[in-house]
């Protein structure tokens, strides 16, 4: 137990000073820092305690202040005095309890408040009840008997509490950390309200307190916004902004004055580098400080104003007079906004101003934050921050222009009739899209991987076709260099440069390339002139462009096309072993992620000597639309020579038309072509068969003839002299009677038998037909009668 024995301060210039002991443990000095400080309400003692739990009492009656180390009552989140008992001291603890000492007796006894699951961290009072708040729950004890009084209903299912804390007429605000708030009054706890403080104009709410007349609450957000409320109605009653040097609030406190009758005008506010700054509310400005102030952990003002005890970032206790910090009269460092007439904006200021405001909050510090913490940019805010990182000017001139001479020249569709699109509303979007581009740049008429290499581009930019378009030119400007020297072949000096890349990183992955007979038109130009958009799914996608974008180095798309082969290594040499397979994969959706994919490139882009390194052949920058005058024209020297100088546009066109006119006269020819042999193969089947239904009919009368005739002569010898049936002896005359069918006829007449001279032959091999079946008739009852003489 340690002595009460009363030490005075250290005394440094104006101020005084506390240093914690430092401990020994396992033979070394380790060192101790004050983690809390509080005052009490009279302004007579300061309690303090340090990281080992120890507490220290000050007292401040005299005129030199004296301390005393008091004992070690654990390690705390918050320490404050009973208001309504001065020689008591509360103490949050880690082990979510909460002690109640005594100062004028043994540390070892105490009471406990328990009913916090998690430790608690803020403290506020409001007459005799006390509210503390921990991440999860808000508690208010009834001082007088040490009880829970009350457990507020917070929604802490998807959110936690940030900060909560009375005012001093009964209001009570929960902070949660996604700056909704909600607020009771202490004499209505079944009713609440809830702000969104979206409204007022801020969001990232640092902090907030009251002021001591609970008439307003000041509120701290990241954009250096101040903005004050006002309780009864909770309406705005003033917005204040801090400089733009100024580093984020991170923390603040009240500062009184005598004559401010509790509506505290100055703000003591300790910045995220740790700097701490007086503000006044009235003047708008920083107060000129007397002494300098290190970087500082926390600080405690007391009731009245008169002292500012903080503790510095070493782990020390300062205690200062307020009055010998400020002058007399306060003057500003920097007027935050004078008074002026109000006068009526223009839009295009309003948007000017806004276009600022968001190239101000879009920096490329913070973005490439934001992707390192999250991986990608949010979906609803990706237009805004690619728009504003290529720096898209929003050319409304230049691209009406475009489009309605687009509009009026009537383009081939050869370009497009690879990509069809079931939904009409984005047909339309790419078809509009790929004509301005040829009206920007007519050479790429012949581009026939176009569509593939913008479509997933428009998609994002659906919504905005201006920046949509803007966007293709800035990609096509910056990440499509050389691409069209040999076109309308694949860019065979692109293509080499990251032969050259894989064989200095991968030498092996190149052989086994070049073993199966593969091509870097096979493993590399397929994911360039989609954009890598075939071979990644579109969450993946999404992140490698946004990476790409915002690192600003075209120059990485060729890395990253050498790193997916790369990352396919084990694929290719265990599983792929033809030709087709290997192209196959090259075209198909894989399984490599995009971070994996860009952790490569960009290893790549670092270790690639600089003799193979793509900067030493195209450029590493990027080149920026303007906001006036036309777009800039696309690099016509990249072309190949006969297209730009040798063969004019319009002779190009009109060989091409010539060559549509020879391949519609050769369809039509190869059309009458086939109809002609399909009559002919119609004729030969038509005659074949009416001689295999003649043959067959002579062959049967044949038959029946010679029957008949042997019939005849034995009748005759029966008969003798009896007379002969005429329509017998007639039969054979009537048998060469058959008409004759000409089955020999010219190809002339044969060519113009028509319909009507088909239906007449069937007609008369039907006849034929009922003539034969008729003479088989007549020939039956005669057998018969022959048979019974």
């Amino acid at each position: 137990m340690y002595k009460k024995r009363w030490e005075n301060l250290r005394r440094v210039d104006d101020n005084f000073e506390l240093v914690p002991e430092t401990t020994k443990r396992a033979e070394c000095l380790t060192r101790v820092n004050f983690t809390h400080v509080s005052f009490d309400c009279n302004e007579e003692h300061v309690a303090a305690i340090d990281t080992t739990g120890h507490l220290y009492f000050i007292d401040l009656s005299n005129d030199c202040p004296c301390y005393q180390k008091l004992g070690n009552i654990g390690r705390a989140t918050f320490l404050t005095f009973n208001p309504i008992n001065k020689l008591e001291i509360l103490v949050g603890l880690i082990t979510a309890d909460i002690k109640i000492l005594r100062v004028n007796v043994n540390v070892s006894q105490f009471c406990l408040l328990i009913a916090h699951k998690y430790p608690p961290i803020h403290f506020s009072f409001y007459k005799k009840y006390c509210l503390t708040s921990s991440c999860r729950e808000v508690i208010i004890w009834y001082l007088d008997s040490c009880s829970k009084a009350q457990q507020l209903k917070v929604n802490t299912k998807n959110v936690i509490i940030k900060k909560a804390s009375f005012s001093n007429q009964g209001h009570i605000v929960v902070l949660y950390y996604n700056d909704n708030m909600q607020i009771w009054n202490y004499n209505q706890l079944d009713n609440d309200i809830k702000i969104d403080p979206k409204i007022y104009g801020i969001r990232n709410i640092k902090d907030f307190v009251f002021t001591q007349n609970g008439r307003a609450m000041i509120i701290a957000s990241a954009q250096n916004k101040i903005v004050i409320l006002n309780t009864c109605n909770w309406n705005l009653i003033k917005t204040l902004t801090l400089p733009d040097n100024y580093v984020g609030i991170k923390c603040f406190s009240l500062v009184p004055s005598p004559l401010d009758g509790g509506s505290n005008n100055v703000l003591a506010c300790v910045s995220s580098n740790c700097n701490i700054h007086f503000f006044d509310l009235n003047q708008a400005c920083f107060i000129h400080m007397l002494q300098p102030i290190k970087p500082i952990r926390k600080i405690a003002v007391s009731p009245s104003g008169r002292y500012i005890a903080y503790i510095e970032k070493e782990g020390n206790l300062k205690l200062l007079v307020t009055e010998l910090l400020f002058p007399k009269k306060c003057e500003s460092t920097k007027k935050l906004a004078e008074p002026c007439r109000p006068v009526a904006h223009k839009v295009r200021e309003h948007l000017n101003c806004v276009r600022k405001y968001i190239k101000e909050e879009l920096r490329s510090e913070r973005l490439m934050l934001i992707l390192k913490e999250f991986g990608e940019y949010p979906e609803k805010y990706r237009v805004l921050i690619w728009s504003t990182i290529l720096q898209l000017p929003g050319n409304k001139t230049a691209y009406n222009a475009l489009a309605n001479k687009s509009a009026s020249i009537r383009y081939p569709s050869d370009i497009l009739k690879d990509y069809p699109l079931a939904s009409r509303s984005k047909r339309i979007l790419l078809t509009t899209t790929v004509h301005c581009l040829i009206q920007w740049c007519p050479l790429l008429v012949q581009c026939t991987f176009l569509p593939n290499l913008i479509f997933p581009f428009l998609i994002i930019f659906q919504k905005d076709q201006l920046l949509g378009f803007e966007l293709i030119l800035s990609i096509l400007l910056n990440y499509c260099q050389k691409w069209f020297e040999y076109h309308p072949l694949p860019p065979l000096n692109v293509l080499g440069i990251i032969e050259n890349i894989l064989l200095q990183a991968d030498p092996a992955l190149l052989n086994v390339f070049c073993e199966r007979g593969i091509t870097s038109s096979e493993y590399a130009w397929p994911l360039l002139r989609t954009a890598m958009s075939e071979v990644l799914s579109s969450s993946e996608w999404l992140i490698l462009w946004d990476h790409l974008i915002s690192l600003k180095k075209p120059l990485l798309l060729l890395m990253c096309v050498v790193s997916y082969s790369i990352c396919s290594r084990e694929i290719i040499i265990s599983t792929l072993y033809s030709e087709e397979s290997i192209k196959r994969y090259f075209i198909k959706q894989g399984h490599v992620g995009a971070q994996e994919l860009l952790k490569v490139a960009q290893q790549l882009d670092s270790d690639i000597p600089l003799r193979v390194h793509p900067s030493q052949y195209l450029r590493n920058d990027i080149i920026e639309l303007s906001s006036t005058g036309p777009y800039p024209p696309f690099m016509s020297d990249d072309f190949p020579k006969f297209l730009t100088d040798e063969i004019s546009l319009v002779e190009l066109e009109k060989l091409k038309e010539k060559r549509r006119i020879m391949r519609r006269h050769n369809r039509e020819a190869l059309k009458v072509e086939e109809m002609n042999r399909l009559k002919h193969e119609a004729r030969a089947f038509m005659d074949q068969i009416h001689r295999t239904r003649l043959d067959e009919a002579e062959r049967y009368f044949k038959e029946q003839f010679s029957d008949a005739n042997w019939e005849l002569r034995a009748t005759e010898d029966e008969l003798g002299e009896h007379e002969v049936d005429p329509e017998c002896v007639c039969m054979s005359d009537r048998f060469h009677d058959v008409p004759h069918l000409n089955l020999y006829a010219s190809d002339e007449d044969v060519l113009d038998l028509n319909e009507d001279r088909t239906k007449l032959l069937q007609r008369n091999v039907d006849t034929l037909e009922y003539e034969v079946q008729s003479l088989l008739n007549s020939l039956r009852p005669r057998k018969s009668v022959s048979s019974l003489l």
